[in-house]
């Protein structure tokens, strides 16, 4: 299947997120009001659609919002979809309701990420648990926006102490791959890929990931503390902001009351 992130005309986004979907032409123009014979041309690009036609596909389909610009603007139509900074003053009711959420699930770590896997906020709980666990918690203050993989899976990270570590590097990449295809993200996560790739473990076959892997148990220990975690990623919903639908919240919640009370004194 082709990758989005290298296509720049509208016939074959289109053609690949009806793919995605797993929806035939027939299908999809039934849904949309046209038939499978001009959805093919508009596909092959033999006839060019209607703003109207492409939207009513775009959202069909549930393509992300980035997505539907580069399809608008690739059919020469301009981009509906803004993107705004949540320290922008018209996000601070959005800006506010994340804080909030944050604050409510200490002492559970939580954190704000966008495409990339980039740490945009995130709780007490999370800074206090990765100032203990990382080998230089430094990692977590030396960007604006660290980025989760790179803090889980690189050597001065939470790396050395995670048991199980193969496992948690193959979810991690598998994650990072799937959000290259479904969330469009921009360059970076492909460099960030690149650099982890050599952080690999040798020791073992690869297992085979399921396709939703919506629960990561991550159990890590050092010093003699020992928690065991299990992750869970939300999304903030079909909001037609471009910077909302692009972020989803992780939290980690304890499995057993031990590690329960190992992040109470973690936080205290």
């Amino acid at each position: 299947m082709t990758d989005p992130t290298y296509v720049d005309s509208y016939g074959d986004l289109l053609k690949y997120w009806r793919k995605l979907a797993g929806i035939s032409q027939i299908d999809l123009a039934l849904e949309c009001d046209t038939s499978s014979r001009h959805l093919s041309c508009v596909e092959t690009e033999r006839a060019h659609p209607s703003r109207h036609l492409l939207l009513r596909l775009c959202t069909t389909l549930d393509i992300p919002l980035r997505a539907r610009n580069s399809i608008l603007i690739s059919a020469g139509y301009a981009p509906l979809y803004e993107k705004t900074g949540l320290s922008d003053p018209e996000m601070a009711e959005a800006r506010q309701m994340l804080v909030n959420i944050l604050r409510i699930s200490d002492p559970n770590p939580t954190m704000l990420l966008d495409n990339n896997m980039d740490i945009v906020m995130y709780n007490d709980g999370l800074e206090k648990l990765f100032t203990f666990f990382l080998v230089d918690p430094n990692m977590l203050l030396q960007e604006e926006k660290p980025n989760l993989n790179r803090l889980v899976l690189h050597p001065n990270g939470l790396a050395p102490y995670i048991i199980g570590y193969q496992r948690i590097y193959q979810v991690m990449m598998e994650r990072a791959r799937r959000s290259l295809l479904t969330r469009a993200p921009d360059q970076r996560l492909r460099e960030i890929l690149r650099e982890l790739i050599q952080y690999a473990p040798e020791d073992k076959a690869p297992e085979e990931i399921p396709v939703a892997q919506l629960v990561m148990p991550l159990v890590m220990e050092r010093d003699g503390l020992r928690v065991s975690l299990a992750t869970t990623s939300a999304t903030l919903g079909s909001s037609l902001n471009l910077t909302l639908q692009e972020l989803f919240i992780e939290t980690a919640y304890p499995t057993d009351e031990y590690s329960e009370e190992a992040l109470r004194k973690l936080t205290a």
